[in-house]
Formats: C-alpha cells, sequence, structure tokens
C-alpha cells in the first residue's frame, strides 16, 4: 500500500510540475496572441479581474463568507502585491508584448531571482558566494540579451523602440522582483486561495484603471479577433488559475529543489513556442543570452535549495 501510495504521489508531483512547465512557459505566447488584436493593459486587467472573481466564488461556496473575513492588514497587503507584481509586472510584460519576442521576454523575466538576490543585499541580509557567483553569471546573460542590434523585433513592430520595450520588461521584472521579496515579510491571508483572489482583483483593478488612462477603450474588444479571445480565456481559465493551483499543490507536497526548477524551464519553453509558433527567429545572441542566465539561475536555485536542506538538517 505504501508503495502504490508513493507511487501516485510521484505520478501527481510530475502532472503538477508539467502542467507549470508547459502553462506558464506558454503564457508569454498567449499574451502575445491577446495582443495582437485586443488593448493590452485592459485585457490583463479583464484577466485578472475574472480571475479573482471565479477563485473568490469558489472560495463562497467551498468555505462560506466566514473565510473572508480576515483583518485589512491582510487585505491591505494582497492587494499591494498585487499591484506591484500583477498591475506593474505583468503590465509591462503585456505592452511590451508587442514589440519584443517573446522567448527575449521569457529569457529577461528569468532573472527574477537575480533581483531579488539585489534586494537581499540591499537589506544586509548574508548572501552565500555560489549566489553571488550566479548572480553575476545572470546579469551577464541579461546585458547579452539586451544589446538590441541582433535581435529581431517582433511582427509587426521595428528596431526603432525595440531597446525602450525590453527594458520596460526589465523594469517590470524589477518591480515583480521587489513584490516576490517583500511578500515574506508582509502579513498575507493563510489561505492560499484567498490572497491568490485578492492579489488578482487588485491588480486586474490597477491594470484596468492604467489602460483607460492610456487611451485604452472597452469597445476595442469589439474588434479582436477568434484567436485573441482564445487565447485570452486561456489565460484567465489555465494560465492564471489552473497553473497556479498546480504550483500551490507543489509548494505544499514536493521538495522545493523539485519545484524551482520552472524557473529555469518556463524560458525554454517559451522560445521553443515562440520559435516553432510564431516563427521567432533564434539568432546566436538569444541563445548565447539565454544559456547565461538560466545558467546563473539554475546556481542560484542550486545555492538556495542546499542553504533550505541544511537548515532543515539542523533542526
Amino acid at each position: 500500500m505504501s508503495r502504490a501510495r508513493d507511487s501516485a504521489q510521484q505520478r501527481k508531483t510530475w502532472i503538477a510540475l508539467w502542467a507549470v512547465y508547459l502553462i506558464w512557459g506558454s503564457t508569454y505566447y498567449a499574451i502575445a496572441k491577446v495582443v495582437e488584436t485586443m488593448p493590452p493593459l485592459l485585457a490583463m486587467g479583464i484577466r485578472f479581474s475574472l480571475a479573482a472573481l471565479i477563485l473568490g466564488t469558489y472560495i463562497l461556496v467551498t468555505k462560506g463568507n466566514s473565510e473572508f473575513k480576515i483583518p485589512r492588514a491582510e487585505y491591505a497587503a494582497a492587494m499591494l502585491l498585487g499591484f506591484v507584481t500583477l498591475g506593474f509586472g505583468i503590465g509591462n510584460v503585456a505592452v511590451a508584448s508587442s514589440h519584443v519576442p517573446t522567448g527575449v521576454v521569457s529569457l529577461i523575466i528569468a532573472a527574477l531571482p537575480l533581483w531579488i538576490a539585489v534586494f537581499r543585499s540591499i537589506a544586509r541580509e548574508q548572501i552565500s558566494r555560489i549566489s553571488w557567483i550566479g548572480t553575476i553569471v545572470g546579469f551577464i546573460g541579461v546585458v547579452i540579451l539586451l544589446q538590441p542590434e541582433s535581435i529581431v523585433p517582433a511582427k509587426g513592430s521595428d528596431q526603432t523602440p525595440l531597446t525602450f520595450y525590453m527594458l520596460m520588461v526589465l523594469v517590470g521584472n524589477i518591480g515583480w522582483a521587489l513584490g516576490t521579496y517583500i511578500a515574506p515579510r508582509l502579513p498575507i491571508p493563510k489561505n492560499s486561495l484567498l490572497f491568490t483572489a485578492i492579489e488578482m482583483a487588485a491588480g486586474g483593478v490597477s491594470l484596468t484603471i492604467a489602460g483607460l488612462v492610456r487611451g485604452e477603450r472597452f469597445n476595442d474588444f469589439g474588434s479582436a479577433s477568434a484567436e485573441s479571445w482564445f487565447w485570452f480565456w486561456y489565460l484567465v481559465l489555465i494560465g492564471s488559475i489552473a497553473a497556479y493551483n498546480a504550483y500551490l499543490w507543489l509548494v505544499m507536497n514536493a521538495p522545493v529543489s523539485l519545484t524551482a526548477t520552472y524557473a529555469y524551464v518556463n524560458p525554454v519553453v517559451a522560445v521553443l513556442a515562440g520559435s516553432f509558433i510564431l516563427s521567432e527567429p533564434i539568432s546566436a545572441q538569444l541563445i548565447a543570452g539565454g544559456a547565461v542566465v538560466v545558467a546563473g539561475v539554475a546556481i542560484m536555485v542550486t545555492a538556495r535549495n542546499r542553504a533550505i536542506a541544511r537548515g532543515a538538517a539542523s533542526h
């Protein structure tokens, strides 16, 4: 019985892991297809608002109204993280995706652990030597990627604004990293689904307001293609809900060393999707910069996992 239970657990782990690999890796492609014919900020705002509504309804039906009775500080913390990560981070990605190839976007986003290391350093936290090596290696990869001369812009764009929009993705990623860094220091809700629902609602509202201020209009959706609508609902139901639930299951049931591998598998999936489906060219610069970024992230994740394992062994 124990062997059968272990086998079932292992099977569930790999199903959840591949769901995170493939779904989160494909969201860059999905966003690129959505913004082809939809206003980017409004599309992402409605995406997260709908996902929040679905999650909130599920919590209400399964747990009851009492689940929402949490301290105001927890609501405020979840909303702040929604503004910083989804509103600022995904907002920048959505606007830039009309100009920057999805593979390049995903590799810039893959540098997230490097920026977290910078915030840890600013806060004077102790960082291991191997983590610093990983950080330096990763940033070298980012510098290689941000040389626009041999990066071909996304279809329909041109070379002139490419550097600006690549930097836009980079700045959005720094915002996401800041949210990730401060999250453990904030009083967030204990119910992870409720936390996600509040975070997505805040991100959805902020993106919608930003879209309207930018001049986007709801009637712009009237001319959206069927393909954009398909990928929009894919982001709502699969990218925002299914993949996140799979990730939460991994966090609670799988070794952190295994779960953390999504950080350097997702960009590989995104690059392949962009190449084979969107026909984005894979240049030598993209391969070199991407490989160096992924190597730096892999070094950092490995160092972090070893530190966690040593901490667990000492207790």
